[in-house]
This record gives structure tokens, sequence and C-alpha cells, in this order.
């Protein structure tokens, strides 16, 4: 599984495809990419429960995650509320994505991706993203986790900076 930095990295990216940063309001821009980072992050917060890649992980959530925000963003008034709420049901998404593609070295093997229509666990058999490794006792643990997070970052910080250059909005 991808770590909380390439998750964070996809949200952002996945949140800017439907509501890009304006060029004018840099102070809207920074709080619309932390809540795209956050969103992209959240699912992982199952680790506190010890439910990791469970239901928090599946689609269904997202779209609960998005309805919610939405309802929370026009309740404060937020001018594009319809657009950032979608953005945080993609970042949200993204997360389910990368879980996905990546890497699963603890069981159950997989993320349970299409939650609530089934309970059971998808994985790739692509795996272009690197288990990192929570065993923090180990004599690699910061060399692999490197090398994972080394490989996360060509991946997508390239892709943040070209969503970043081709979807900004002008006004």
């Amino acid at each position: 599984m991808p770590s909380p930095i390439a998750h964070a990295l996809a949200g952002v990216a996945a949140g800017w495809m439907v509501d890009p940063p304006s060029s004018r309001d840099s102070r809207s821009a920074v709080r619309r990419s932390l809540l795209f980072a956050v969103a992209g992050m959240a699912p992982d917060l199952d680790l506190l429960i010890g439910a990791h890649s469970g239901p928090t992980h599946g689609l269904g959530a997202a779209a609960i995650v998005g309805v919610v925000a939405w309802l929370c963003l026009r309740g404060i008034g937020t001018r594009r509320a319809g657009a950032t709420a979608w953005g945080i049901v993609l970042a949200y998404a993204s997360h389910t994505l990368l879980d996905w593609l990546g890497t699963d070295s603890s069981p159950p093997i997989g993320i349970m991706a299409m939650w609530p229509i089934n309970h059971d666990y998808y994985e790739s058999d692509l795996h272009v993203f690197m288990a990192i490794s929570r065993r923090y006792w180990l004599p690699e643990f910061w060399t692999y986790n490197l090398r994972a997070l080394a490989r996360e970052l060509l991946v997508f910080v390239p892709l943040v900076a070209f969503v970043l250059r081709y979807r900004r909005r002008p006004n």
C-alpha cells in the first residue's frame, strides 16, 4: 500500500481535476489543496481502529464523504460547493485506486473497493507501488520505505505539476 505522501499528492491531483486552483486566490487554492490531500489520506484512518482496508477503502465511502462534504460546504455558503465536493470525492476515491495498484503484504490481501455492493477484497496484478513497512524495528525499515517513497514521488510529482499547469482557472 502506498505512503500517506503518495495518497496526499494523488488526492490533490484528483481534486484539482474538477476543482482547479484559481490563479488569483492563492489562499483558497491552498485550503482546497489541503482539503484534497486530507481526503486522499482519510481512508487510512481505519488503522486507528485496527480495521484497515475495509469499508473505508470502498467507493461507497467516497460517495458518502462527497455527500457530507457537499452538505457542509453548502451550509457554510461556499461558492463552489459542488465542484469542491466532487473534488473531495475524487481525492478520496484516488486512495482506493492507489491501494488497488499497490502491493499488500498483510492479510486480508487487497481492499474492499466495491463496498457496500460487496465485501470482497480486490488487488491488482499490476503492483505499481511498494508496500510501506510499519515494522520500524527491522534494520531495513528506513532504506526500504525511502525506496518506496522515491518511486511514488517519481510518479506523483510530475502528475501534480501537469495537473496544476493545465487545470489552473484563469479567474
